[in-house]
């Protein structure tokens, strides 16, 4: 009885000891169950390389019992390995494990606690899902790289100076870039959405009727536009000349149009710039060049006495002082577009400056019609003297040549908070208003003096203008207050602040 008794026991602690093997198998199934379902569910959701690393991490050092890990990630050009992430400190040797069979590499090392092994089941939950592990750092990678070219094709079109626009289908606008805002006068909220030829309006400026669209045209054909010259509505209405490129693309999205456009108003300017420099250029040198020649051909095949003689040779003087001037004006130009403009500052005054401009005239003519209104003792000036005497020179110059040889110029200025504003009055022929924004840019000279015999080439007024903004100031044309014909020339100029050094003679 005993015996049996014994027996029993025995296959019953046997019984048991089966059933704590079986649990513990299971324990341990479920666990690796629960672990592959864990990083599962980490490869899942994604996010930057770095999270995702971080979290697989995490895991894989839980799984594997480990005090530390790190996880290594080979480049793609396979010529180093990053540590893309790192858990914990490792205080002895540690385990390499590869998660991955091609490259790039995937390498796990981790760390054993201090005394303990490393969980060899967790290892081999972490080797099971290698694979997706590889697949999951390459996605990640992949939507970095995407991304990260995404971001950079936005700040090129965000940061264009062209305007780049994207349609849909349908022909409604679902890209417009800052340039192009810019350039239309619009907002993203106004133009997103709205058909292409409400948001360009080509038709309503008459640049092309909507039958003859370029988008419309690139996204019917499918074949690209290189080049083709339209027009846009600005923002107060009017056209603006653009040069554009059209293609179409079809994507995940649909069809879509996109369409680069150049304002082509600066390169339109720049060429009647260049067609007006050259025909004033090409007037002014033709007369007196035809006189220096005339006077020339005249002394070297004609006896003329010695009275007959000066004067052609005072033509001839004066003739090339024409040419000497105009070369001069043409070099200022020249000179006066860089940015910012070198001035040679020094303290003066007014009065010096009005001396300066007297003594001028008394060589070339005209100081008998100059009136001078300002006060002797007008705060002194801040200023270029050479360059100030230069736009004295050039207003007077105008004033006199344009008004009746009987009438005057009176130059005024008054101290006006941190500046001298100085005026110059004459009888002329005037300046049309809508002339006037305009005489003070190169070559424009206004309808009424185009239309008569005055000689001129438009520059004088764009060079004062110049050289009065490099001193911080502004220049405006009007008519006179008084109410007489002629015009009113008012510029501005700085006054000295601070201690005042002895004011140098101009």
């Amino acid at each position: 009885m005993t015996d049996e008794r014994q027996l029993l026991l025995e296959r019953v602690e046997a019984l048991e000891r089966e059933g704590r093997r079986s649990f513990e198998e299971s324990q341990r199934e479920a666990d690796a169950l629960f672990a592959q379902y864990q990083l599962s569910q980490l490869i899942a959701s994604g996010g930057t390389l770095a999270d995702l690393a971080s979290a697989v991490l995490a895991e894989l050092v839980r799984l594997a019992g480990a005090a530390a890990g790190a996880l290594w990630l080979g480049a793609s050009d396979g010529d180093r390995v990053d540590r893309v992430a790192a858990v914990g400190t490792a205080t002895t040797s540690g385990r390499a494990l590869p998660l991955s069979d091609e490259p790039p590499a995937t390498i796990l090392v981790v760390w054993p606690p201090e005394g303990r092994p490393l969980d060899e089941e967790g290892l081999r939950v972490a080797q099971l899902a290698r694979h997706e592990l590889a697949v999951a750092f390459a996605g990640a990678r992949l939507r970095e790289a995407l991304d990260q070219e995404r971001q950079e094709l936005e700040a090129i079109v965000d940061g264009a100076t062209d305007l780049i626009l994207q349609v849909d289908a349908d022909g409604l606008v679902v890209r417009l870039n800052p340039a192009g805002l810019r350039l239309l006068g619009s907002t993203a909220d106004v133009a997103i959405g709205r058909p292409c030829a409400d948001v360009l309006g080509c038709e309503a400026v008459g640049a092309h009727a909507a039958s003859a669209c370029p988008l419309a045209e690139a996204r019917s054909t499918g074949v690209p536009i290189a080049y083709r010259e339209t027009a846009v509505r600005g923002p107060d209405g009017h056209p603006i000349r653009v040069a554009g490129s059209y293609a179409a693309t079809l994507g995940g999205g649909g069809s879509r149009t996109t369409a680069i456009l150049r304002d082509m108003s600066a390169v339109r300017a720049l060429e009647e710039l260049r067609e007006g420099f050259v025909a004033t250029v090409s007037h002014e040198l033709r007369t007196p060049l035809a006189l220096i020649r005339g006077y020339a051909e005249t002394l070297l095949h004609l006896d003329l006495d010695p009275v007959e003689q000066r004067v052609f040779v005072e033509r001839i003087d004066e003739a090339t002082g024409r040419l000497a001037a105009l070369v001069d004006q043409v070099l200022d130009i020249t000179h006066l577009q860089a940015d910012p403009l070198i001035l040679d500052r020094s303290t003066t005054t007014f009065a010096a400056l009005v001396a300066r401009l007297g003594g001028d005239l008394m060589v070339s003519g005209g100081a008998d019609r100059l009136e001078v209104a300002a006060s002797p003792d007008l705060p002194p000036l801040d200023v270029d003297i050479a360059r100030v005497g230069q736009i004295l020179v050039n207003l007077v110059g105008n004033a006199l040549k344009y008004a009746p040889a009987d009438t005057s110029v009176v130059v005024d200025a008054i101290a006006a908070d941190e500046w001298l504003v100085v005026t110059v009055d004459d009888e002329g022929v005037g300046i049309p208003e809508e002339d006037r924004a305009l005489v003070t840019e190169p070559f424009h000279r206004a309808w009424n003096v185009r239309e008569s015999r005055i000689p001129g080439t438009g520059l004088g007024l764009f060079i004062c203008r110049r050289l009065v903004e490099a001193h911080g100031g502004r220049l405006s044309l009007g008519e006179r207050p008084d109410g007489r014909d002629g015009t009113r020339v008012t510029f501005t100029l700085p006054l000295a602040r601070g201690p005042v050094a002895a004011p140098v003679r101009a």
